[in-house]
């Protein structure tokens, strides 16, 4: 217990020499009042300053949409799958990262759709986005073209509940252009649909896609990616989802695979031609994970973590395990990116005056 006291401690003492302020955003009815406590996230924008922290508090009730226009704001959630009795979640439906803001870092939060940039031309970046189910990070679909320098997208699940006609990961489009995009120890899934242009998991530039889990029912039309160009893919596992495109207005070209293992798709089969090229990949080789079915959605109770014999182990082109397992940070199967209390015991009467013994269960993450 006293280890985990000190950690808190040293943890808001970090915050605190790092950002004006902490905010609190509670929609819950029972949520406490403060000075610096407010019902919904874009009023705890209204009133914080760059570099200020902002927790979106778990709650039964889903947030109301909120758009990021301050640069340097860090927003913490409680991450898609907490270890603790009666969890609730931080969920909104639709957050907006407007043009023109830099430093950017949502965590912990659920969301369906991200929106980096709007209709209005301009370029963002140095974003953080990790510990978090979304559905969709789009790119503007019209009008002006937005760019994006510097993004990392890390230890999410990835389109889990994704419409028919996106991307999970959308950062290469008529109206969007991407550098510097780290995509790393997700679980990305994404639609099969079979409409024109294609709808694989994944378009973006300059990007580097390292251990993570492409996870597909191993249907004709589930395909890992859409337009990728110019990017390094290593480390990662293709189950079920192909690693290639079926879009007739995009491509996978001029691209490194390195170290991937590809099971249990109509076609597993690494890219070739387009200036693509391929080294130490294991190709149709069952990755022998510990409990992944080859299935088109996620359930927090499978282990992707390489069993026995498995040929994923220390075969990474760092010397990792390949898969969302390995890396220099692994996948959380809690995506907590806070210590959470798990467990707090009272007794059911406390008298006035009297000390009283509290039961604590915490975890770090």
């Amino acid at each position: 217990m006293k280890s985990l006291i000190t950690l808190s401690c040293a943890l808001v003492l970090v915050f605190n020499l790092n950002a004006q302020n902490i905010w609190i955003a509670d929609n819950r009815p029972t949520a406490p009042t403060g000075t610096h406590i407010v019902a919904d996230v874009d009023a705890a924008i209204a009133a914080a300053n760059p570099g200020d922290i902002i927790h979106v508090i778990p709650s039964q009730f889903t947030y109301p949409n909120f758009t990021v226009s301050k640069d340097s704001l860090t927003f913490f959630g409680i991450g898609y799958n907490p270890n603790k009795e009666q969890p609730s979640v931080s969920s909104v439906a639709i957050v907006t990262i407007n043009p023109g803001t830099f430093g950017t870092r949502l965590s912990g939060i659920n969301i369906s759709t991200l929106n980096i940039g709007t209709s209005t031309a301009g370029s963002l970046g140095n974003v953080f986005i990790e510990n978090a189910q979304i559905d969709q990070i789009e790119g503007s679909f019209c009008c002006g073209v937005t760019t994006v320098s510097s993004i990392i997208i890390r230890n999410c699940i990835l389109g889990q509940s994704l419409g028919s006609t996106t991307h999970p990961i959308n950062l290469r489009d008529t109206y969007i252009s991407s550098t510097s995009v780290v995509i790393t120890n997700n679980i990305i899934m994404a639609s099969s649909t079979t409409a024109s242009g294609g709808y694989g998991s994944i378009s973006a530039t300059d990007a580097i896609i390292k251990n993570n889990l492409f996870l597909g029912n191993g249907a004709t039309n589930d395909f890992a990616f859409n337009d990728v160009q110019t990017s390094t893919i290593s480390n990662n596992i293709f189950l079920g989802r192909q690693p290639i495109t079926d879009a007739t207005a995009g491509d996978v070209a001029n691209c490194t695979f390195n170290n991937n293992i590809t099971f249990g798709t109509v076609n597993d089969t690494i890219p070739v031609g387009n200036g693509n090229t391929s080294n130490g990949n294991f190709i149709n080789t069952d990755p022998l994970l510990v409990n992944v079915p080859i299935v088109d959605d996620w359930d927090f109770t499978y282990d992707p973590s390489p069993d026995t014999g498995s040929p994923a182990i220390g075969a990474g082109n760092d010397g990792n395990d390949i898969g969302v397992t390995g890396g220099t940070i692994p996948y959380s199967v809690t995506g907590s990116p806070l210590p959470v209390i798990q467990v707090l015991r009272l007794p059911e009467i406390i008298q006035e005056g009297t000390n009283t013994n509290a039961d604590i269960e915490a975890e770090g993450n």
